[in-house]
């Protein structure tokens, strides 16, 4: 093994925050890794010998774009491979092997299938924003987590997971989410004019090209999917959540205390 792909979709920065350490990580067992975030890479551009697929959880669900770009860009293969998925949860559910078993059926091996903790980003409406504290411990576990993780993927210690486990309500139930979350944006979502510096990261980053803003007049469209990358990501704190100000969830500020 010398040579792996760590291929991710991240939201609000915890699945390529992930990433980054699993990139240290193999770099200290003298094994070079390539970051392909697939907001920006289309396809790969060269062979490799392992991968890692990283995304957040949505609804029990791994999103459909991280899927969809595996599906039209791994090849049926027999490479081994570890799956992360991230989330505010603190265990791995077993019925999470939707991934799993699609990169089973293209022949990879799947050494590894686990989710990683990290702080919670989606606190606006169902749930309760984590302390700062709480984000700074969520945080600081994760590298040895990741570093466990590559060690037991090196040696072989494999993940427990059950390939004849139906995944099919689940799927259904991230479908209904799918339904419900295209208008979720232009629901929930609006622009504090006074704040907006009209840079127009929101509309370059959404995944689905769901946002136009123009003269700091934004205008989202019906092809949300709930990462909420835009409401997180926005430098200025612009971006309204029912017309109210939104305090959001920047993984850098936590980075660099």
């Amino acid at each position: 093994m010398l040579n792996g792909a760590i291929i991710f979709f991240s939201g609000t920065g915890n699945t390529k925050y992930i990433a980054k350490l699993f990139k240290e990580k193999f770099k200290l067992e003298n094994i070079n890794t390539d970051l392909i975030d697939i907001q920006k890479e289309d396809k790969l551009n060269k062979t490799y010998d392992f991968y890692v697929f990283g995304g957040p959880i949505h609804a029990e669900m791994i999103p459909k774009i991280l899927v969809d770009w595996i599906n039209q860009n791994i090849e049926n293969e027999n490479k081994k491979c570890i799956i992360y998925h991230t989330l505010a949860g603190d265990r791995h559910s077993e019925s999470r092997i939707y991934l799993a078993k699609i990169l089973n059926k293209k022949g990879l091996d799947v050494v590894i299938n686990t989710s990683i903790q990290m702080p919670n980003n989606y606190y606006h409406k169902f749930f309760k924003r984590d302390s700062d504290e709480e984000i700074k411990r969520v945080l600081s576990l994760a590298p040895s987590k990741v570093d466990k993780i590559v060690k037991d993927f090196l040696n072989e210690n494999r993940s427990d997971i059950n390939y004849k486990k139906s995944t099919f309500a689940t799927k259904m139930v991230y479908d209904v989410f799918l339904v419900y979350a295209k208008k979720y944006a232009k629901r929930n979502f609006s622009l504090d004019k006074n704040k907006c510096i009209d840079c127009k990261i929101c509309e370059h980053e959404c995944p689905t090209k769901n946002i136009y803003i123009e003269n700091k007049n934004i205008e989202f469209y019906n092809k949300c999917i709930g990462c909420e990358k835009c409401i997180h990501r926005c430098p200025t704190n612009a971006i309204l959540f029912n017309k109210k100000p939104f305090v959001p969830y920047k993984i850098e500020q936590y980075l660099k205390k």
